[in-house]
């Protein structure tokens, strides 16, 4: 089926345009249809390991390997042929029935484009109507950020608060993950959480790393509850208190045991950990509240 036969089908607003001139890549498709090379999408039919993938992407960029998780090879045009029933170079998103990846780049246009199904139509649309398209499709489909990413990017990531360095590391490893959580929290505390949940996991969900951002008092707690996601697959129960900031009042609070601990007496260790049992209602691990108090009293 061309894909404006399916568009009208499930009633759906599109323009179909005829070109002059027939298309051979996602260039000539821009200049016929008088749009950018990454408004128009490009149709990937791909294999990795013993599964065939549909990614949609924008015209202007490569499928990332590490973006799309796992080794990939281009389906070879008899394959891809075979799966679609289109030439290749004219399969359109709802060609196959294979699990689709969309590039998230692609539903954030004002319009896109595609083939209808040959080198002389395109089908112009609104992503809101393409994205209902999707949905009404005989197949399954996830939105993704599977692309390489541009200086340009990079650049206006610097330009919402983070370093440099953290500007490529976000773009290169998390930068749908950034967009998601920007709406609610600062710049240079996103970029930290990504990358200590990165350093414990491959995949997690937004959800997760919004949650840590919202509990985690400072750095060190927020390692502590990436390293429980990863380890237990969810986060620990909110303990309503942040151990080590409680270690700190009771030493700040407690100059004398202090001293007397620095003077040779151990058992002092056992008054300021009973301050930190009472601080914390009998809630915090004991061998780790000690712990913690060891290490700041050296």
């Amino acid at each position: 089926m061309k894909a404006d036969d399916f568009l009208q089908e499930k009633g759906l607003e599109f323009e179909l345009m005829e070109q002059e001139n027939p298309t051979l890549d996602c260039d000539d498709a821009a200049r016929e249809r008088g749009l950018e090379t990454d408004q128009i999408v490009k149709s990937l039919i791909i294999e990795s390991g013993e599964e065939d993938f549909h990614c949609l992407v924008p015209g202007d960029r490569k499928l990332s390997e590490k973006k799309f998780g796992q080794e990939y090879r281009m389906a070879d045009p008899e394959k891809s042929e075979e799966i679609t029933s289109q030439e290749s170079g004219t399969v359109h998103p709802f060609a196959s029935e294979l699990k689709h990846f969309v590039d998230e780049r692609i539903l954030e246009k004002d319009r896109i484009s595609f083939t209808r199904g040959d080198r002389l139509h395109g089908v112009i649309i609104r992503p809101e109507e393409f994205r209902k398209g999707l949905k009404l499709a005989d197949f399954d489909w996830k939105r993704k950020d599977l692309v390489n990413v541009t200086e340009e990017e990079i650049e206006k990531l610097e330009t919402e608060g983070l370093s440099e360095e953290d500007a490529k590391f976000i773009a290169r490893n998390a930068f749908s993950e950034f967009k998601a959580l920007n709406l609610s929290f600062d710049a240079e505390r996103i970029g930290t959480a990504l990358r200590k949940v990165l350093r414990e996991m491959d995949t997690f969900d937004v959800e997760d790393v919004s949650e840590i951002l919202e509990r985690a008092e400072n750095e060190t707690h927020m390692q502590r509850l990436s390293k429980a996601l990863a380890e237990e697959g969810e986060l620990p129960k909110e303990s309503g208190f942040d151990l080590e900031q409680v270690v700190k009042q009771v030493l700040d609070e407690n100059p004398d045991a202090v001293e007397d601990f620095e003077s040779g007496r151990d058992s002092a260790i056992n008054f300021l950990l009973g301050q930190v049992m009472s601080e914390t209602n009998g809630k915090a691990e004991a061998s780790k509240a000690e712990e913690f108090l060891r290490q700041r009293l050296g």
